[in-house]
């Protein structure tokens, strides 16, 4: 039997451009000039392509598969001072901000990886109320970040994960408008997250950043305790949605000044375009505790391609899928309940996504040879109405099925009214699970 030779897609174009940052990296940070400061820049992308915008989940790219992208995101009022001397108030110092993150990553093994991060300033509003009295709204370069990421417990496994993601910042940046640390810090960060159900899911991520300790009227800010949430949500097959609430506060008080303990909360809806591998987010978040790099609030936009993986070796026999999670038995399992207009057939829109759901399931299985759908009444309305409901309800959901692609001849529509409750039918609770659309499987090939 002839050998099989793995082609990883994208790995050359990967390597090339990644490598390209990485000289990048090098040029910027040996212009650096060493001032400490501290950063404003705290909305940052996830550079490895995962579920969430700026939170990292535990999986990690295949080896030799990689990810590019960029976020735009503007930021207001991301850097307030009590204003000192004859001014009254808070005085804005850095006052509207646009950053746009370039980023990429590569898998160096399926548990191994590594990417960057480089945020380019296209727009800071800047000015101070120093002797110097500088103004301006210019742009330049944050400090870039590099990141390794070690997938330590398998997601896809064991429905939890962990990850370990040591990083690094390079000196890049302008300290002076508070664009950069003027510093090498680092630190680490540990990630856990749960795939509860197949189409949600969530992840934590907790970690630690070492810096300077510096002092800039009046707000100390040195090594931090950082740390972020996020949600993501299917909502159809192409569409996502996803919420994040991230922040960090200084070890030394832990969370004892708001000045020094910035966070933030939002969420975003993602559109995936296919098996081409590219995705696109817009969303947004508000500042909640009014910390060092927390705005009023923030809006962004991004981006990213991810490499698809794909088997060039059209002599070897393909893989057996794993089995489909959402088959029990002889059941398509749905996760939702299928609703209809009162005493009607009229599927509720609410109810299509489940519908699209189980439209998935026959496409990617094609074994499913004939699939019974089955409508089921409550007791109430009698045996002949129920009938009668029950099989107009039933048409009207392989209708629906068959007008989304699926074959008519491997789907029939039954309605059994009453006569097969599986609750108790003198409670509101028992009658609710008795009004149901069942999904059985008649026929399959093995």
């Amino acid at each position: 039997m002839k050998n099989c030779i793995k082609n990883r897609t994208g790995k050359r174009f990967i390597t090339q451009a990644l490598f390209l940052l990485f000289w990048l990296v090098g040029v910027q940070a040996a212009q650096a000039a060493y001032q400490s400061s501290f950063d404003v820049i705290t909305f940052e992308p996830a550079v490895d392509g995962g579920k969430y915008v700026s939170i990292y989940g535990s999986q990690n790219l295949k080896a030799w598969q990689g990810d590019l992208g960029i976020y735009i995101d503007y930021a207001d009022k991301p850097l307030q001072f009590v204003a000192t001397g004859a001014a009254v108030g808070s005085q804005s110092v850095v006052d509207k901000l646009i950053v746009a993150d370039v980023f990429g990553a590569l898998g160096m093994t399926d548990w191994f990886e590594i990417g960057i991060n480089i945020p380019i300033i296209a727009y800071n509003d800047f000015f101070t109320d120093d002797a110097a009295a500088l103004s301006d709204n210019g742009g330049g370069m944050g400090d870039i970040m590099m990141m390794m990421k070690f997938r330590l417990v398998d997601i896809d496994k064991h429905k939890v994960g962990l990850g370990f993601m040591p990083f690094i910042t390079l000196p890049s940046g302008d300290v002076v408008r508070y664009m950069g640390n003027g510093s090498v810090t680092g630190g680490a960060t540990i990630i856990g997250d749960w795939q509860i159900h197949e189409r949600f899911s969530v992840s934590a991520n907790v970690g630690a950043a070492l810096r300077d300790d510096v002092t800039k009227h009046g707000v100390r800010i040195d090594d931090q305790f950082i740390y972020g949430v996020g949600l993501n949500l299917r909502m159809a097959k192409n569409w996502e949605a996803i919420g994040e609430a991230f922040g960090r506060t200084t070890m030394r008080d832990f969370y004892s000044f708001a000045s020094e303990t910035p966070f933030e909360a939002g969420g975003a809806i993602r559109h995936l375009f296919g098996e081409s591998g590219f995705v696109a987010d817009v969303g947004g978040t508000v500042g909640i505790v009014d910390g060092v790099g927390s705005p009023r609030y923030r809006i962004y936009a991004g981006l990213k391609w991810i490499a698809p993986i794909k088997d060039a070796c059209p002599e070897c026999p393909p893989p057996a899928p794993p089995p489909d999670p959402r088959i029990k038995g002889d059941k398509i399992v749905i996760w939702g309940k299928i609703f209809f207009d009162t005493d009607k057939s009229i599927i509720k829109p609410i109810s299509y996504p489940v519908l699209d759901d189980v439209i998935d399931v026959m496409q990617k299985n094609p074994q499913l040879q004939l699939v019974e759908v089955q409508g089921h009444c409550d007791i109430r309305g009698g045996h002949e109405y129920n009938m009668g409901l029950s099989q107009r309800r039933a048409e009207a959901v392989r209708d629906y099925l068959v007008s989304k692609g699926i074959e008519a001849s491997k789907l029939v529509a039954r309605g059994y009214g009453l006569t097969r409750p599986i609750a108790d039918n003198t409670t509101k609770e028992g009658m609710s699970q008795n009004r149901r659309v069942e999904f059985v499987i008649m026929q399959r090939e093995f």
